[in-house]
C-alpha cells in the first residue's frame, strides 16, 4: 500500500533511492508505532488466556496451540507465549504447555513442505520444499512457512491439523520439556529428566503423529499452483497448456537496444552496476551508436545529459539504457537523444544517436548496461547467454 505512494511522489531522476527510502520509513515508522503496540496487547491477551485455560484443561493447551502456531507465528504473536514456557522451566523445572506443542507444531510444517516436494512437478518448488522441510523438522519454520506453505494455503491448513494432533497427545500424556531451543528434531533431549525416557518417547510419539497427520492431509489436498494433477503420466493436460500460455503472457520480453556483445552485468567495471544495486539486467559493448526502444510502451525519463533513457514498457517493466560509464561528466556531448520524455516507443522505435569513438577518446567505457529498475516486482530476471547480439534481438526476459 505504501510503496505505490511513494514511486508516484518520488521524483524520476532519484526514484531509485527516495522509493525504497519512503516506504522503509513509512512502514518502520507505523510498524514501530502501531503494529508493535498492537501486537503486544494482543500476544498479552492471548498469553493471560494460555494460562487460564491451562489451569482448568491443561491437556487442551498443547492441542490448541499446536494447531494455531504457524498462525501466531506469521503474526509475530508467538512471541506472546514462548516466556511462558521459560518462565515454567524457571519455576517448576519443566514445560508441559509451550514447548511440546511448538515441537509438534514444527515438524507438522516440515512434513507439509516435504509431501509437497514429493508431489509437485515443478522442480523449483521441489527444491525449496526439501531445503525448508529440514531446517522446519530442525525447529526453524519461516522458510517452509512462508516459501511453501502459505504460498499453496493447504499445506498451511495440514500442518495445523497435524500440529493439532500432535499437540493433543502430548497434553494427554503430560510430556515435559526440561530445556529450550528451537523446538524440532536438534532439540529432542531436552525431554530426557526426572521421569527417564517417559517425556522422551512420548514426544517423539507426538511429532510422529503430527508428521504422519500433516503429510498425509498435504498429500490429499495439495495440487500444484497453476497446474492442477495430471491426467495421465507423461501426458500433457489441457490446463498446463493453458498454465504455459498465462507463464508466457505474463513475463517481460526485453530485446538488445543496440548491437554488439552481450555481457553478464558482473563483467560491467562499476560495482552500482556489477552488483546489481539498480536492478537486474545485461550489459552490451555496442557495436555502432544507434540505440533503439527494446519495448514497447514509453519515454519516461530522458537524462539531460542525454546518457541515459528511462522507459516503461506496456507490460509493467522499468527500463533503464545507460550507455558508457561515468558518462554523465560528458553533460551531453557526443551524444543525441531522439525522443522526449511522454513519447511512446515500439522496439526498433530510435532513441539515441551516440559518437562512441568519440566518447572512447574521452576516456570512458561505452559498455551499455540495460537494467530492469523495477527487479523486485518480478519473481526473476533471466537473460540470455553472452555472445554477439543484433539490436532488436531477445536479450533477457522478465517473469512475473
Amino acid at each position: 500500500y505504501i510503496e505505490p505512494v511513494a514511486d508516484r511522489i518520488s521524483p524520476k531522476a532519484i526514484k531509485f533511492f527516495t522509493k525504497p527510502l519512503i516506504t522503509a520509513l513509512v512502514a518502520g515508522l507505523l510498524g514501530l508505532l502501531v503494529l508493535g503496540p498492537v501486537g503486544y496487547i494482543v500476544a498479552t491477551w492471548i498469553a493471560d488466556g494460555i494460562n487460564a485455560l491451562n489451569t482448568y484443561a491443561g491437556w487442551l493447551v498443547p492441542l490448541i496451540l499446536g494447531a494455531f502456531f504457524p498462525l501466531m507465528v506469521m503474526t509475530g504473536t508467538h512471541y506472546g507465549i514462548i516466556p511462558i514456557g521459560i518462565n515454567n522451566r524457571m519455576t517448576t523445572g519443566f514445560d508441559t504447555i509451550v514447548y511440546p506443542a511448538n515441537l509438534c507444531s514444527n515438524i507438522a510444517q516440515g512434513a507439509s513442505s516435504f509431501a509437497v516436494a514429493l508431489k509437485t512437478k515443478k522442480e523449483k518448488v521441489r527444491e525449496l520444499g526439501w531445503s525448508a522441510g529440514i531446517t522446519a523438522v530442525c525447529g526453524i519454520t519461516e522458510p517452509a512457512l512462508y516459501g511453501v506453505n502459505m504460498r499453496y494455503k493447504t499445506p498451511l491448513i495440514a500442518a495445523c491439523v497435524g500440529g493439532g494432533a500432535g499437540g493433543l497427545f502430548v497434553g494427554l500424556m503430560g510430556v515435559r520439556n526440561y530445556a529450550g531451543g528451537s523446538p524440532g528434531l536438534m532439540t529432542l533431549p531436552g525431554y530426557i529428566g526426572e521421569r527417564g525416557f517417559y517425556d522422551l518417547s512420548n514426544a517423539c510419539i507426538g511429532a510422529v503423529i503430527a508428521f504422519v497427520v500433516s503429510f498425509a492431509v498435504t498429500w490429499f489436498l495439495f495440487h500444484d499452483e497453476d497446474e492442477g494433477l495430471k491426467a495421465a503420466a507423461g501426458e500433457e493436460t489441457k490446463k498446463e497448456k493453458e498454465a504455459a500460455s498465462c507463464l508466457e503472457n505474463a513475463s517481460v520480453q526485453i530485446l538488445a537496444p543496440v548491437s554488439g556483445t552481450l555481457v553478464p552485468l558482473s563483467e560491467v567495471n562499476d560495482p552500482t552496476f556489477a552488483q546489481e544495486i539498480l536492478g537486474k539486467g545485461f550489459a552490451i559493448r555496442p557495436a555502432d551508436g544507434t540505440f533503439v526502444s527494446p519495448v514497447e510502451g514509453e519515454v519516461v525519463m530522458v537524462f539531460n545529459t542525454e546518457h541515459a533513457i528511462g522507459l516503461r514498457s506496456t507490460d509493467g517493466a522499468e527500463v533503464l539504457i545507460h550507455v558508457g560509464l561515468d558518462t554523465v561528466n560528458l553533460n551531453g556531448e557526443h551524444y543525441h537523444a531522439l525522443v522526449k520524455a511522454g513519447d511512446k516507443v515500439k522496439p526498433g522505435t530510435p532513441l539515441l544517436k551516440v559518437d562512441l569513438d568519440a566518447v572512447g577518446k574521452a576516456g570512458y567505457d561505452v559498455i551499455t548496461p540495460v537494467l530492469v529498475t523495477n527487479t523486485s516486482e518480478f519473481a526473476d530476471i533471466v537473460c540470455n547467454a553472452p555472445g554477439q547480439i543484433e539490436a532488436g534481438q531477445p536479450a533477457a526476459r522478465a517473469f512475473r
